[in-house]
């Protein structure tokens, strides 16, 4: 008996930033309109239709890149932060716009990220309705669950993905999945804003994570730690209760996948031809027929 082909969660954001990058800006449109991330993003999904010939693939973007909700927990919650480059931010509206004329799904829940809506999709994930996340995100190595939830990593695009289960993520971290969100807490992340403790790195996290088996025992434990590491964790106590409330992604939002529906040839030929991405729509279309 074959094991049951895994749903497509794209962490979309993540995917179409590392597609702006790794292409010239000179991709335009005959307008002038930058449209190298719309591109590069399409050939990504029609790669990995082609490759994995998965159950279907869900788009997920941010509603909200910064959430209050995160902010009011921790103010620095991605407060320095750039703005997309503007030859980026026009190019999401043309994305949504091809993906809907294709007739594939898109999600985004008002106030959260696509990393919570990939966390609720992920948490009704079972061993026979597996997903397979495609991110270049490492938090969201927190929702991996076996069997029924991996991550594939971008490392080069999508030719090169690396594969995390369970035991790739004890081997490459040393702790459980399903504690790597307490280790986030500990470790920080500078591209989010958050610090971390000050002088627990990823050495340190992993190893106190190890010992103690969550971030509440870590801390229940903080009078046997040396006297730095013991006045560096009681000094941020608060800071690791606000990320209690950071760093996890959402699991429980009310999110609905839109049915797939039949693509509209005639409109994507339209804007294949508008935004000069007629083949990128072509291998796109192509991918969908084995879908």
């Amino acid at each position: 008996m074959n094991p049951p082909r895994p749903l497509l969660l794209l962490d979309s954001p993540s995917l179409a930033y590392r597609a702006f990058f790794a292409l010239p800006a000179s991709i335009r449109s005959p307008s002038g309109q930058p449209v190298n991330a719309v591109r590069g993003y399409l050939d990504m999904v029609s790669r990995l239709l082609t490759d994995r010939r998965p159950a279907g693939a869900v788009h997920t973007f941010d509603a909200d890149w910064r959430p209050q909700w995160r902010v009011e927990a921790y103010p620095g919650y991605k407060a320095a932060r750039r703005p997309d480059p503007p030859e980026l931010e026009g190019q999401f509206d043309i994305l949504l716009e091809v993906l809907d004329a294709a007739g594939l799904p898109v999600v985004a829940v008002p106030g959260y990220e696509a990393d919570d809506v990939i966390g609720t999709l992920a948490a009704r994930a079972t061993a026979s309705a597996p997903v397979d996340i495609v991110t270049g995100d490492r938090d969201l190595l927190q929702l991996v669950r076996d069997p029924a939830v991996r991550v594939l990593f971008t490392v080069r695009g999508v030719r090169d993905l690396g594969t995390f289960d369970e035991a790739a993520v004890q081997a490459r971290y040393r702790i459980p999945a399903a504690r790597y969100a307490d280790f986030a807490m500990l470790r920080g992340d500078p591209s989010d804003g958050l610090p971390g403790v000050p002088g627990v790195g990823e050495t340190t996290a992993a190893r106190l994570i190890a010992t103690h088996g969550s971030l509440a025992g870590v801390m229940a434990a903080v009078d046997v730690q040396s006297p730095r590491l013991r006045t560096a964790l009681q000094q941020a106590r608060d800071y690791l209760e606000a990320m209690r409330t950071v760093v996890p992604v959402a699991t429980d939002l009310n999110v609905v996948i839109p049915p797939r529906r039949p693509p509209d040839t005639a409109r994507l030929e339209q804007l294949g031809l508008r935004h000069a991405i007629e083949g990128p729509v072509q291998r796109l279309l192509t991918a969908l027929t084995g879908c």
